[in-house]
């Protein structure tokens, strides 16, 4: 097939060397329309505005950020970081199953000996304390109330040894003679070292010194105390014979 014969003489066939410095071959592009004519092409980068902001914008930051600082030359690079020392890690001790399980047997052991050596101290402890401090409370009460006359109080201090061969009035009587014959009790201070255990804690006794009012020569009373059975109290068991001195003597008026 030929080709038509004018194509090469027409211009518009024909590539022309524009005197623009702006078109170049590389600018340029065939048309795909029937005529066969060519048309020019401009770069599109260098058409819009918007690009050219783009590359304003590039431009400005490029030559904003900071330049990287050099190596100096005397600088000894390190090629292996330096090793670090650490602590050594403690050492578990390891006790066999055994032997822990005696020492465990062992604290046991000392541990219910001693709780059991101080509950007999306690128990010791305390009966000696309810012991001393129960029949000496219930001597001084006895005493202050024999003191002050009041023959009520004295009989409610009495025992059961007592009170079963005195009745109330019988007693009351005979704490009025001695006060009438002797003088009432003046004052009573208990013996150095005369408090006596007897019977394994049952029983105590205390040696008194009485002073009445109508002789000028004290005399001493023994009082003896036991427990009562029926409320666990200290009740005086014995105080001599008659509340006056043990050698009979003339009533002084």
């Amino acid at each position: 097939m030929q080709g038509r014969q004018d194509q090469g003489n027409d211009p518009w066939g024909r590539p022309s060397s524009s005197s623009d410095p702006n078109l170049s071959p590389k600018f340029l592009s065939l048309s795909t329309s029937e005529t066969g004519q060519y048309r020019i092409l401009r770069n599109p980068d260098e058409g819009t505005s918007k690009h050219k902001a783009i590359r304003e914008t590039i431009s400005q930051r490029t030559s904003e950020m900071r330049a990287i600082p050099k190596r100096p030359p005397t600088m000894a690079r390190i090629e292996i970081p330096p090793e670090v020392p650490r602590a050594p890690r403690p050492q578990r001790t390891h006790v066999p199953a055994q032997t822990l399980h005696k020492i465990l047997l062992i604290i046991a052991g000392i541990i219910v000996v001693l709780g059991i050596f101080a509950g007999v101290i306690g128990y010791f402890l305390a009966s000696g304390i309810n012991n001393s401090t129960g029949p000496s409370a219930t001597t001084t009460n006895f005493l202050e109330a024999l003191a002050d006359q009041d023959y009520t109080q004295v009989y409610k201090d009495l025992g059961p040894a007592v009170t079963i061969r005195l009745s109330p009035d019988q007693f009351i009587q005979q704490a009025k003679s001695q006060d009438q014959c002797h003088g009432i009790v003046k004052n009573y201070a208990e013996v150095a070292n005369s408090a006596q255990n007897l019977n394994n804690g049952q029983t105590y006794t205390y040696d008194y010194t009485i002073t009445r009012a109508k002789i000028a020569k004290p005399y001493v009373m023994q009082i003896t105390l036991q427990r009562d059975p029926n409320d666990n109290s200290w009740k005086v068991s014995d105080y001599g014979t008659d509340l006056g001195p043990s050698q009979p003597t003339a009533c002084h008026k």
